[in-house]
């Protein structure tokens, strides 16, 4: 349960760092949705909506201090504008990499651990524009049973 709370902590913080933000999407406009987890499969060949995902990858325990969890957030945003879905894509991962860096501890249990970095799918699979941060985590490792002689 500690790397699914880790994405549902990471999952909560990104939903209030994008509340404000929504894609334009011919005549409406909707809100980006973000999941702990991987988002859901398209089942249709509707238009996806805009989403950020957050997924742990990978795990670390380490003898000396606490475990790390390797998160994967992922975000892909509908935008049919060859060039301003590009700058929608940087302009909101710009916007959580800054949040990530101001609020550095999720949930009183689950610190950034530094360094962070963050590519752009080459090449994009337009309309949909597509790119990711990875980030580490800290995660509570449990106390180890002694033995009994």
């Amino acid at each position: 349960m500690i790397l699914q709370e880790v994405m549902e902590n990471l999952a909560d913080y990104i939903r209030e760092v994008v509340k404000g933000y929504d894609q334009q999407q011919k005549t409406k406009r909707f809100p980006i949705v973000v999941y702990a987890g991987y988002p859901p499969v398209k089942t249709s060949s509707d238009k996806t909506a805009s989403f950020v995902y957050c997924l742990v990858t990978e795990f670390h325990d380490d003898e000396d201090k606490l475990g790390t969890a390797e998160v994967e957030i992922g975000f892909s945003i509908c935008d049919e504008d060859p060039q301003e879905g590009s700058r929608a894509l940087v302009n909101l991962m710009e916007h959580v990499r800054q949040a990530l860096l101001r609020k550095r501890t999720l949930g009183n249990r689950n610190r950034l651990v530094l360094p962070m970095s963050g590519s752009l799918v080459n090449p994009q699979p337009y309309p949909q524009w597509q790119g990711r941060i990875n980030a580490a985590y800290t995660i509570a490792q449990p106390v180890e049973e002694g033995l009994d002689f």
